[in-house]
């Protein structure tokens, strides 16, 4: 899979579909409108410049967001620490939307998930991804 930011300054290399795709209503990824599939790092190919954001309002920074710098969209993020298996997501807007059609959508509840504690239930039950699905 082959997918690229609006201006075409950055592209993404993917081996495969992701096995699902994730909606998270946390306040970065709901600000982001990003659509998560995951990856270990070493199968993903991004070529272009990208630039981080680091999130600093949590008490612990464990990943970046990576964007486009010249028109703003956001391509993955990478984490900062390492993670119990090595993983990062990529945005899975910036592919052909019939690429997506069937994959599940799932939808944690990541407002309301403080690392603290165990991971709230999802807000609702996983949706086929369809091209005119309302998210």
């Amino acid at each position: 899979m082959k997918g690229s930011c609006p201006c075409g300054g950055v592209t993404v290399t993917l081996p495969r579909k992701p096995e699902y795709l994730n909606s998270c209503d946390c306040t970065l990824c709901f600000r982001l409108g990003a659509l998560w599939g995951y990856y270990d790092p070493a199968e993903v190919t991004v070529e272009g410049e990208t630039k981080p954001f680091t999130r600093t309002d949590l008490g612990e920074i464990w990943l970046d967001t990576n964007f486009c710098p010249t028109c703003s969209a956001t391509v993955s993020w990478t984490a900062r620490r390492e993670l119990p298996r090595p993983r990062m997501g990529v945005n899975m807007r910036l592919f052909d939307p019939d690429e997506l059609v069937g994959l599940p959508v799932r939808f944690p509840n990541g407002r309301d998930w403080d690392d603290e504690t165990e991971r709230p239930a999802p807000r609702h039950e996983p949706v086929p991804f369809a091209r005119d699905a309302p998210f």
